[in-house]
C-alpha cells in the first residue's frame, strides 16, 4: 500500500513539474506572438463557457416550456389534410397575345427570316495614341527615378 500511495505523490509531482514547463511555453508563445502581432487563442481545447449541471437543467426546463407554449398555440398535426396544389390557369387575353407571338414567329420562320432581336455588338476597345504611351513611360520612369533615389 505505500508503494502505491509513493508512486502517486510521484506521479503528481511530475504533473506540476508538467503544468510548470506548459505554462512556461505558452508564456514564451505569447511573447512571440505579440511580438508578431499575430493573435491566437491559446486554450483552444477548452470550452469557451462552463455552465453548472443545476444551470443546464434549468435552461433545458425552460426551453421545454418554450416548445409547449409554441405547440400550444398551433394547428394539430393530425387535422392536416393532404390536397393537389391548386392549378394555375391562364386568362383569355394572354392565352391570345402568346398565340399572336408564336403565329409570328412561325411566319418569320417559314420566310426564312429571324425574328427581330437586339443587336448585340461587341464593345469598342479603345486604344492609346502613341504620344500617350510615351507620356506613361516618362511618368514611370520618373517614378522609378524617385523611388531609387529614396533609397540611397
Amino acid at each position: 500500500m505505500a508503494s502505491l500511495t509513493n508512486a502517486l505523490q510521484q506521479l503528481r509531482a511530475e504533473r506540476q513539474v508538467a503544468q510548470l514547463h506548459v505554462e512556461k511555453l505558452d508564456q514564451a508563445i505569447s511573447v512571440i506572438e505579440s511580438l508578431n502581432g499575430s493573435e491566437t487563442s491559446r486554450k483552444t481545447n477548452q470550452p469557451k463557457r462552463i455552465i453548472s449541471e443545476a444551470s443546464r437543467r434549468k435552461m433545458a426546463q425552460a426551453q421545454r416550456a418554450r416548445w409547449a407554449r409554441a405547440g400550444k398555440d398551433s394547428e394539430p398535426t393530425t387535422a392536416v389534410t393532404v390536397s393537389a396544389p391548386v392549378k394555375r390557369t391562364m386568362s383569355a387575353s394572354a392565352r391570345k397575345r402568346i398565340s399572336a407571338a408564336q403565329k409570328l414567329r412561325w411566319a418569320q420562320a417559314r420566310n426564312g427570316s429571324k425574328p427581330a432581336a437586339a443587336p448585340a455588338s461587341a464593345p469598342v476597345k479603345q486604344k492609346i495614341s502613341a504620344a500617350g504611351k510615351k507620356r506613361i513611360a516618362a511618368a514611370q520612369r520618373a517614378r522609378w527615378a524617385k523611388l531609387k533615389a529614396g533609397r540611397k
